[in-house]
């Protein structure tokens, strides 16, 4: 093998001889100081990757046999693999490198190998190698005594331990997270695989199961077939359970996992999980199954003695340039099964179909949804479903009169099995356009108009009567124009930035869209707080509209001080008319002044966040709504803390008064998987 030599000696005689040895390629002198320190030789251009270049701190070669002998730094590079040893000797004839003192080989794929003493040939990539610490590409370690390397890339292990951690370098001593000791350990490059001969799995440093054979790809593989990391955990009303699951990959788009999952308290459980990409989309189905007493009949209304189990599956595809489409399918056989096996805690199951169309400025989406509530009050004959749901929504360039117009058209067709039936369309104009004075006031004007059109029939028999219309077609126009006027103040001094923002809404409604036939199937949740404030229709859907001409006011306040940051608003409403038979009093909206709300953020470097939230009355400033959300820790421990008290007498479902604290923790027990082989 022709060679090329990168080697440090300081006189003119050794650069001759290198000269001499190596015909056709000539190594240039480049001039260094006179110390006796590493000299250098710049290397000519190198067509392949045939050359083996060295660098060393002493070097010298043995005329009897041509052997290179390297001390102090040695850096041997070929082929792609890079070696670094206190100590080399290598013969260019045979293509011998024999390498001691803290030994470290580069492979072109990035692993890394550490060793006492190494003996390699067949131009580098064949070996033993005593001592043997390999950190592969993904982080992987891998420790021997004694390993050998093979020309065809496989690797034979003596005495080896595998961890798939990475080292914790302040304290390498511990134990990995998990890992696998084994007599032999058999690395097949071409299958890409790890066998293992007399193998024992271990977990904090602890034995769990000792087997004579274990294979499992190496870490270049993204996917294979095998056994997964099995799950087990004890359970009331389950007993101790254990997970299995099974992956087997089926072709480069479709894989299956299947999992027994096996309690000791409830019958046995099938799981099956099936992925396949489509090119232009992709789906996935998660099921299961099993077979034994249902819950009790009195509760659910199912007989004993059947089959269990449950669908999920989504998908989601590209129908050419403008179109694409998503799907979600949810059916469990009863209530309880998806809570009693982990598999869900969803009270709520949904399926829904979607398609979408973008055409430049213009969106139109039509979607099918339909609900299954898994709550011991629900009543599913009563639960509406969407068949169908339309949106279609313009937008036009600015420049309309200073600004931008959208047009919207919006249908819906709620259907109950055993109640009210409501049909709703829906088509609306709006025209907006911000303002900058000289002065820095920011002022957005904006103009609305909106028809809907509604048919209802049973109203009465609806899930919550407080909601009900009445028989027959309503149509109702609506009307809106406003403008919301800011005059933003900021300051900066000495590291510390602050912003005050007066905001001051003047919305003009005529006395019109208020009417008791028109059902509430998608405004239920309306309230005031700091989020609504400025919001100019404060009901999050269409069946509510907040009539009557107001003036909303409030303040906006910032701070940025090193790692201290604060965002506050407070604010009020005030309207002209009473609306308590539409907005009642816990709303915050009922009388002609609203309740006081406003919200308080903290921040403190990473570690602390903590947001306020108030609703306060209007007469006597009492708390009507209080929540506190709270987050402390960093990484490696944190807690999420939250307090909510509501005390606003509204008697509407879900939203009486209630007292609640939530509490949840998080500690990353190491900082990272400790490891043996460093």
């Amino acid at each position: 093998m022709t060679a090329a030599l990168l080697c440090a000696a300081s006189s003119q005689a050794m650069a001759q001889n290198l000269e001499q040895s190596r015909e056709g390629n000539r190594l240039e002198a480049v001039p260094l100081s006179e110390e006796p320190r590493r000299s250098l030789f710049k290397m000519p251009e190198l067509p392949d990757d045939r050359f083996v270049v060295f660098s060393a701190d002493q070097s010298s070669i043995d005329p009897s046999n041509g052997e290179i002998i390297a001390r102090g730094n040695v850096i041997l590079e070929h082929g792609g693999y890079r070696l670094e040893a206190g100590q080399l000797r290598y013969n260019d004839e045979s293509g011998v490198a024999q390498a001691e003192g803290g030994v470290k080989i580069t492979t072109p794929e990035g692993m890394i190998l550490k060793a006492s003493s190494v003996n390699l040939s067949g131009e580098l990539r064949a070996g033993v190698i005593i001592n043997a610490r390999l950190i592969l590409a993904d982080g992987a370690r891998v420790a021997a005594n004694r390993g050998e390397r093979f020309e065809n890339g496989n690797s034979e292990l003596r005495d080896a331990v595998y961890s798939p951690c990475p080292v914790c370098d302040d304290r390498p001593q511990k134990p990995p997270l998990w890992q696998i000791k084994a007599l032999k350990v058999v690395h097949d490059k071409d299958e890409q695989r790890l066998y293992y001969e007399s193998a024992r799995f271990e977990f904090l440093g602890i034995p769990l199961f000792w087997t004579p054979y274990l294979s499992h790809p190496d870490p270049t593989v993204e996917r294979d077939s095998g056994l997964l990391v099995p799950q087990i955990r004890s359970r009331q009303e389950l007993g101790f359970v254990a997970e299995l699951p099974y992956h087997i990959v089926l072709s480069e788009s479709r894989d299956l996992t299947i999992t027994p999952i096996i309690a000791t308290e409830e019958p046995p459980v099938l799981a099956l999980g099936y992925r396949q990409h489509l090119g232009k989309g992709y789906f996935q189905f998660d099921g299961s199954v099993s077979h034994g007493d249902q819950p009790s009949e009195a509760l659910t209304g199912i007989p004993d003695n059947g089959f269990r189990g449950h669908i999920f599956s989504e998908g989601r595809f590209v129908h050419g340039k403008n179109w694409q489409s998503t799907y979600h399918a949810q059916i469990a056989s009863d209530d309880t099964f998806l809570r009693l096996y982990d598999f869900s805690d969803v009270d709520t199951l949904q399926s829904d179909y979607r398609i979408e169309g973008f055409f430049n400025r213009t969106y139109i989406s039509g979607e099918l949804v339909g609900f299954n509530g898994l709550r011991l009050e629900d009543d599913n004959g009563l639960t509406a479903q969407a068949l169908p749901w339309i949106d279609v929504n313009y937008v036009s360039k600015p420049g309309v009169l200073g600004g931008t117009v959208e047009a919207r058209f919006n249908s819906i067709q709620l259907v109950r099995f055993d109640g009210a039936d409501t049909a709703r369309a829906t088509t609306s104009v709006q025209w907006q356009a911000p303002v900058i004075t000289p002065m820095g006031q920011k002022i957005v004007f904006d103009v609305f108009a909106r028809t809907d059109l509604y048919d209802v029939r049973e109203a009465q028999t609806i899930d919550d009567p407080f909601f009900a219309g009445e028989n027959g077609s309503e149509v109702r126009s609506v009307a809106r124009a406003s403008a919301t006027i800011s005059w933003p103040f900021s300051s900066h001094l000495g590291g510390v930035s602050q912003r005050i923002e007066p905001i001051i809404q003047l919305v003009a409604i005529p006395e019109s869209g208020l009417s008791t036939a028109i059902p509430n199937e998608d405004s239920r949740t309306i309230e005031l707080n700091s989020k609504t404030l400025f919001a100019l229709n404060r009901a999050p859907g269409f069946d509510i509209w907040e009539g009557g001409s107001r003036a909303t006011y409030g303040l906006k306040y910032g701070l940025d001080m090193h790692d201290i940051g604060l965002d506050a608003v407070i604010g009020q409403s005030y309207r002209v008319n009473d609306l308590t038979e539409f907005l009642p009093q816990g709303t915050g909206l009922g009388s002609k002044r609203s309740d006081v709300v406003g919200a308080l953020d903290i921040r403190v470097q990473n570690w602390i966040d903590i947001s306020y939230q108030f609703q306060l009355d209007r007469k006597t400033l009492d708390p009507q709504r209080q929540e506190v959300i709270s987050s402390l820790g960093n990484d490696v421990f944190y807690v999420n803390l939250s307090y909510l008290r509501i005390d606003r007498d509204l008697e509407i479902a879900e939203r009486t008064n209630r007292e609640e604290i939530r509490f949840d923790a998080t500690l990353q027990a190491t900082k990272s998987c400790r490891s043996l082989v460093d």
